[in-house]
């Protein structure tokens, strides 16, 4: 018997938890954050206490209260008593938070299955974050105690007791959890190292899709994809639908065009907003900016995640000619001032970005400002304040390649950062972006073609619309409730 339940990703965009049971094999496809339903509690100044393990997120729907797949730590610290491990593993799709945030609060000994790339991401967002809900690949056990040399107890801090989880590496390979036999084919989406999966169970072959898309540079991994899932005539697919109501289409290289020729007649600063770990993006405004005549300022965050990526992935390289790695005015403020000594200038950064200050391509506020026909300079909604050193000459352009705003937050944001352009004449912006998954008509076209038995619709607020999808097809649409299992 094969099982179905799905925790999250359900009648909205993300989220997505789905435990898949057959024969005593248990197996998660992602364990992400739910946006949506987490906006409805928590805001940047309200958040869940780390006092109270993962319950304040059980109590309000955001996680399963399941026994056997939580950290042992936090169960100890909030009373509840040991249990056993209760699933057998999780299989990643891709390193965006709303597909693996919630890891955090798994098992430390829960086997994760995903690629190389999407660890490196992982690992760049455990080594540079500093909001203590991180540990994805590393694991620091929280809440132990110690006998000090007074004899009195005192509290074990977490890098005294830092460990790695449980990763296992299956770029482009077969492989087995148990008895259930399990594919990962890679697949295009606006993050590097995105898989989909193909679970062999008893019933047939089930397809999970992640996201996905044809129109970035790594368009022909999912077309592979589709033609391989199309010859297994499978018996059930889940399937994203971000983008079910949406009929345009924007290719990558479309968005490179459009940039190129907002940049070349350009004659101040170019300043840029993309995604920080979309190296798709990152690659156009590289090319971009060497066709151009300029070089691509990137922050340090970035540097450190392309260090990581060194392995053989494909992505833009720090030492190429025309990058620039941004050290920031931080703490003090020394970073270039000939007044004080490296090592004073240096303690501004954590240990990690340290690395990157000698670096031959490192570049400071002042050398822009003084430049700044020389840069495309890279900034997002928090980096914005660096304006205020570089100070944007007239004729300088803001080109804004991020999804638009699609809730009252983002809206919010949206207008503050209005602000700071209008600040520095940069308003009105070039938008200019395409997204990471596939639009209607190619939904459409990758369902017709794999042409399941059963399809379950995933992440999207309206799964309503895949009846459609579907028309002339013998695939039967299942409507999911949330913690409801279902037989195939």
């Amino acid at each position: 018997m094969t099982i179905l339940t799905f925790y999250g990703g359900v009648n909205e965009v993300g989220g997505n938890k789905i435990l898949l049971e057959e024969q005593g094999t248990k197996v998660f496809l992602d364990f992400g954050v739910s946006f949506s339903g987490a906006n409805l509690y928590f805001d940047e100044f309200l958040q869940p206490r780390k006092c109270n393990g993962m319950f304040d997120l059980i109590e309000l729907g955001l996680l399963p209260d399941l026994k056997g797949i939580y950290r042992c730590d936090y169960l100890e610290h909030c009373q509840r008593q040991k249990e056993e491990k209760g699933i057998d593993a999780v299989l990643l799709s891709h390193a965006h938070m709303d597909h693996c945030s919630y890891i955090h609060y798994l098992r430390q000994d829960i086997p994760i299955y995903c690629t190389q790339a999407s660890r490196d991401i992982m690992q760049s967002i455990d080594d540079t974050g500093s909001t203590g809900k991180t540990e994805l690949v590393w694991f620091k056990d929280s809440f132990k105690t110690y006998r000090n040399t007074r004899g009195g107890i005192s509290r074990l801090t977490g890098e005294k007791t830092e460990k790695l989880r449980s990763y296992q590496i299956i770029d482009r390979s077969k492989f087995k959890i148990n008895d259930l036999e399990i594919e990962a084919l890679p697949v295009s989406h606006s993050l590097e190292g995105a898989n989909a999966y193909i679970i062999h169970s008893e019933k047939g072959p089930i397809i999970y899709t992640g996201d996905l898309r044809f129109h970035g540079y790594k368009g022909g991994l999912t077309k592979e994809f589709v033609k391989y899932a199309s010859s297994l005539e499978p018996i059930a697919m889940i399937c994203e639908g971000t983008r079910i109501d949406d009929l345009t289409s924007r290719s990558e290289l479309e968005v490179k065009e459009e940039i190129r020729r907002e940049v070349e007649p350009t004659k101040g600063l170019v300043i840029a907003n993309f995604p920080v770990r979309d190296t798709d993006r990152m690659k156009t405004f590289l090319e971009v900016a060497k066709e151009t005549g300029r070089s691509l300022v990137i922050n340090l965050k970035q540097a450190y995640l392309l260090e990581l990526f060194e392995s053989g992935i494909e992505a833009p390289k720090v030492d190429d000619e025309n990058i620039r790695i941004y050290a920031p005015r931080k703490s003090w403020g020394l970073i270039g001032n000939e007044n004080f000594p490296k090592k004073l200038q240096y303690e501004d950064y954590d240990c990690w970005e340290r690395e990157f200050l000698d670096h031959k391509n490192l570049v400071t506020a002042k050398e822009i400002r003084s430049d700044q026909s020389s840069y495309i300079f890279r900034c997002d909604f928090f980096e914005l304040k660096e304006l205020i050193d570089i100070l944007p000459q007239e004729g300088s352009r803001y080109i804004r390649s991020v999804c638009e705003p699609f809730d009252l937050e983002m809206e919010i944001n949206q207008e503050k950062v209005n602000n700071w352009l209008r600040h520095f004449n940069l308003y009105p912006y070039i938008q200019t972006h395409a997204s990471g998954h596939l639009n209607q008509e190619d939904l459409k076209g990758i369902i017709q073609e794999i042409s399941p038995k059963k399809m379950y619709p995933v992440h999207t607020a309206n799964p309503e619309k895949f009846a459609d999808l579907v028309k002339g097809l013998e695939t039967e649409i299942c409507k999911t409730e949330k913690g409801r299992p279902y037989e195939i």
